[in-house]
C-alpha cells in the first residue's frame, strides 16, 4: 500500500534521463528503420524493373517477321495460353491462374497475343501509344477488381530498323509487397526489443552516472552528524560532478573554519564573562567575611560597580556583533562631521591617556562630512583610541587625524606603542583575539572584541580599514569611508551637546 501511495510524478532525474534517452534512441531507431525500409523498397522495385526489361528484351529476340506475319520461336510460343489468338474462344482455367504477364501488339498497335492473366489488368492505352512513338513505357497498374497491383514495361521490337511489334511484360507485386510487409513486421518487432533493452541500458547507465552523487550524499550525511574533517571524493574527470565536489569541499572547509571560530568564540566569551563574575563574587565574599567599616564596604561596592560596568560593556559588545551578524542592526543615515566628532572623542579619551602618561595629539582635522550612524562612528573611533592607549607605553603618544579627497574620508590613528607582529596582523580583527594577552593593563576594559566591532562598523558604512605595524615601532590604523560630495561641511551638523550624548551612548549601549 505504501508503494502505491508514493507519488510517481514528477519523475526523478534518473527516470527522466532514462525516458529522454529512450525517446531519442527510439526516434533514431524509427528513422533508421524507415530509411532501411524505403531503401529496400526502392532496391527491390529497381531489381524488378531490371528483370522486366531483361524479360522484354529476351522475348523481343524470339519474335521475327515472316511473309508480313509475326512469328515466334517455341520458347515464347509455349507460354500458357499464349498460343491462342486474342479474339478466339475461352481460355482454359489453369491458364488464367498462371501469373505470367506477356502481351504482343503488331506495328499498328492491335493485340496479337496475350497471356490470360493480362486480361485481368486495367492497362492504360497510353502504354501502347507512347511505346509506338519509340519511347518505352513503364508503370504500375491495378487489376480490374482493384485488389492487385502489377508492374508493366513496354518496348518496341525492330528488325533492320523496321518496327514489327510491341511487347509488354509485367509482374504482379503481391509477392514483393508480402516481402516488404514481412520485413516491416520484423523491423517493428526487433525495434521494440531493442528499445526495451535500450531503456534498461539507459537506466543502468544513469545509475552509474549518479554513483558519484551518492558518494557525495553519504559524505554529506556523515558531515551532518558532526564530522567536518571529512571531504567529498573528487573525481578525476573534470566534469560537473568534479566541480560540484570541489565546491562542496570548499563549503565544508568554510563551515569547519566557521564552527572552529564559533567554538573558540564561545570558549573565549565564557572566559571573559566568568572573569568579572568571579571578581564580583570573590570581592563580596571577602567583604562578608572581613569588612567591618563603612570605607571597606564602599571600596567593595566600587569594585563591584566597576566589574559590573565591564560586564555590561562586554554583553553590549556581544549583542552588537550578534545583531550585526544577523543583519538586524539598523544604521541611521545622517550627515556627520567627522572632524568635529573625532575632536570630541579625543577630548573624552584624554583623561584615560593622562592617567597612563600618554599624550593624544590632533593632527589634521579637515572638515569632512559622511553619511552614517553617528553613534556607531563614535564607538569605532573610541575603540581604536582605547586600543592605542592600552598598547602604548607610558610617555608615548597617540595621533588622531581626519583628511579627505574627492571620493572618501580618511581617519588615521597612529600610536608609538609596542606594535603588532606580522604573524598576528591577519587575525587582529577576529573576536577575542589578542596579539599579546600579557599586555592587557590592570583595570583595563579590553574585551578582545573592540577591533571586531570596528571592522563591522567600517564594513556597514561601505568603508575599508588597513593596519600598518612593526613590533616596537607602533601601529597605524587607517579607515576610508565614502564621502557625500553634494553636502558641504557645516558647523551645525554635529552639535556639541548631541555629540556628547552620542559619546555617552556609545560607551553604555549599542
Amino acid at each position: 500500500m505504501n508503494v502505491l501511495k508514493r507519488p510517481f510524478w514528477p519523475l526523478g532525474i534518473r527516470l527522466q534521463l532514462t525516458l529522454w534517452f529512450t525517446c531519442i534512441f527510439g526516434l533514431l531507431l524509427l528513422s533508421a528503420s524507415v530509411f532501411l525500409y524505403k531503401h529496400l523498397q526502392t532496391s527491390m522495385a529497381g531489381s524488378l524493373d531490371s528483370a522486366l526489361q531483361s524479360r522484354a528484351e529476351q522475348i523481343a529476340g524470339e519474335i521475327y517477321l515472316e511473309d508480313g506475319r509475326i512469328q515466334m520461336h517455341e520458347s515464347v510460343g509455349d507460354l500458357p495460353g499464349f498460343d491462342h489468338e486474342v479474339d478466339k474462344g475461352p481460355i482454359p482455367y489453369d491458364h488464367v491462374n498462371d501469373n505470367i504477364l506477356v502481351r504482343i501488339f503488331d506495328a499498328h498497335g492491335k493485340p496479337y497475343r496475350t497471356t490470360p492473366a493480362f486480361r485481368t489488368l486495367s492497362v492504360p492505352k497510353n502504354s501502347i501509344n507512347q511505346t509506338l512513338t519509340g519511347e518505352p513505357w513503364q508503370g504500375t497498374v491495378k487489376s480490374n477488381d482493384g485488389k492487385q497491383d502489377a508492374r508493366i514495361y513496354s518496348r518496341t521490337i525492330t528488325k533492320d530498323g523496321q518496327l514489327i511489334a510491341v511487347v509488354q511484360v509485367g509482374q504482379f507485386l503481391g509477392e514483393l509487397q508480402d516481402t516488404l510487409h514481412h520485413i516491416a513486421k520484423e523491423l517493428l518487432a526487433m525495434g521494440v526489443i531493442v528499445l526495451l533493452f535500450s531503456a534498461l541500458g539507459s537506466y543502468w547507465l544513469a545509475s552509474r552516472a549518479f554513483a558519484p552523487i551518492h558518494n557525495l550524499i553519504r559524505t554529506a550525511r556523515s558531515i551532518k552528524e558532526g564530522d567536518l574533517h571529512q571531504r567529498v571524493p573528487v573525481p578525476k574527470a573534470r566534469d560537473e560532478v568534479h566541480f560540484l565536489a570541489v565546491t562542496l569541499n570548499e563549503m565544508i572547509e568554510s563551515l569547519e573554519a566557521v564552527f572552529s571560530r564559533q567554538r573558540r568564540f564561545v570558549a573565549d566569551a565564557s572566559h571573559e564573562l566568568r572573569t568579572p563574575v568571579a571578581v564580583i563574587r570573590s570581592t563580596t565574599d571577602v567583604a562578608l567575611l572581613h569588612a567591618s567599616t563603612q570605607e571597606e564596604y564602599v571600596s567593595v561596592l566600587r569594585n563591584v560597580n566597576m566589574e559590573s560596568e565591564r560586564l555590561g560593556r562586554l554583553i553590549n559588545d556581544l549583542l552588537a556583533l550578534a545583531r550585526g551578524d544577523e543583519g538586524k542592526t539598523k544604521l541611521e543615515r545622517e550627515p556627520v562631521r567627522l572632524d568635529q566628532m573625532a575632536d570630541m572623542v579625543a577630548a573624552n579619551a584624554e583623561m584615560l591617556a593622562e592617567e597612563r602618561n600618554i599624550t593624544i595629539y590632533r593632527g589634521q582635522l579637515r572638515p569632512t562630512v559622511v553619511m552614517g550612524d553617528e553613534t556607531r562612528l563614535i564607538q569605532m573611533v573610541m575603540n581604536l583610541l582605547d586600543n592605542a592607549i592600552a598598547y602604548t607605553n607610558a610617555g608615548g603618544s597617540v595621533t588622531l587625524s581626519v583628511t579627505n579627497d574627492s571620493r572618501q574620508a580618511i581617519i588615521t590613528i597612529k600610536d608609538t606603542g609596542i606594535g603588532i607582529g606580522p604573524e598576528h596582523l591577519p587575525h587582529i580583527f577576529e573576536r577575542f583575539y589578542r596579539a599579546d594577552p600579557a599586555r592587557i593593563r590592570d583595570g583595563g576594559s579590553s574585551s578582545g572584541i573592540g577591533l571586531a566591532i570596528v571592522e563591522w562598523t567600517v564594513q556597514a558604512h561601505q568603508g575599508t580599514i588597513t593596519v600598518d605595524s612593526q613590533p616596537g615601532q607602533g601601529s597605524t590604523f587607517t579607515i576610508a569611508l565614502p564621502t557625500t560630495p553634494d553636502i558641504q561641511p557645516q558647523k551645525s551638523l554635529v552639535a556639541a551637546g548631541k555629540s556628547s550624548h552620542s559619546i555617552s551612548s556609545a560607551k553604555h549601549s549599542i
